[in-house]
């Protein structure tokens, strides 16, 4: 079974007013099954408003949601966004040929703008 290393990634942008927004990361390939190994998320937000970070991947037809746990925040001088929230995690999440991997961003209060980067890492596998 040939195998290769896979990186890809993705940025969501929520302006104000926006209180979630999805976004495909990778289709991936016929006959190709993703296993996401790593991943990791940089946002850039507001201090006090709590994000929602989490990856989808459809395994057997069947579609999981994954939440990410962001493991810290830091006030940085930066006017629009004035907070930083990072996490990384390592992962065993299996994405089914043709599928798409999604990540969704999601908060309650919807003042200001927030970017969030994420990236995804592991490998792909032929079936």
């Amino acid at each position: 079974m040939a195998q290769r290393p896979f990186q890809t990634g993705a940025v969501v942008n929520l302006d104000a007013g926006e209180s979630v927004k999805d976004v495909v990361v990778c289709a991936v390939p016929t006959k190709k099954r993703f296993e996401i190994k790593f991943l990791g998320i940089n946002g850039f937000g507001h201090p006090n408003q709590p994000l929602f970070h989490a990856v989808h991947v459809t395994t057997k037809s069947v579609l999981g949601i994954y939440p990410i746990a962001v493991t810290g925040v830091a006030e940085i001088a930066e006017p629009e966004f004035p907070a930083r929230y990072f996490g990384s995690q390592e992962a065993m999440l299996y994405a089914e040929p043709k599928s798409d991997v999604i990540f969704t961003v999601a908060r309650k209060n919807t003042t200001g703008s927030v970017r969030v980067f994420i990236n995804l890492c592991g490998m792909l596998i032929d079936v």
